[in-house]
């Protein structure tokens, strides 16, 4: 059976770390189950560590196109 890997930080975010696949992938197997190999990792992830450093952390929050179409969908109305 195919197993999959997944980084995990302290932070808690998961990220890919590799793929084994075994040798009925593709005819009887189809790729890993559900469940993935966990591979522990005693520090945060690099979005966790870059994120105080943003220039601008609301500059999408502050966005008028994005403001201009919250406003119309709590409205009863909305932009496509």
């Amino acid at each position: 059976m195919c197993l999959q890997h997944d980084y995990v930080f302290q932070c808690n975010h998961r990220a890919f770390a590799r793929f084994d696949n075994c040798p009925n992938f593709g005819r009887t197997c189809y790729g890993a189950g559900g469940t993935h190999n966990e591979l522990l990792v005693q520090d945060i992830c690099s979005d966790c560590k870059t994120r105080p450093f943003d220039p601008n952390p609301k500059g999408r929050l502050n966005d008028p196109y994005r403001a201009a179409n919250r406003r119309a969908i709590e409205g009863g109305g909305g932009k496509n």
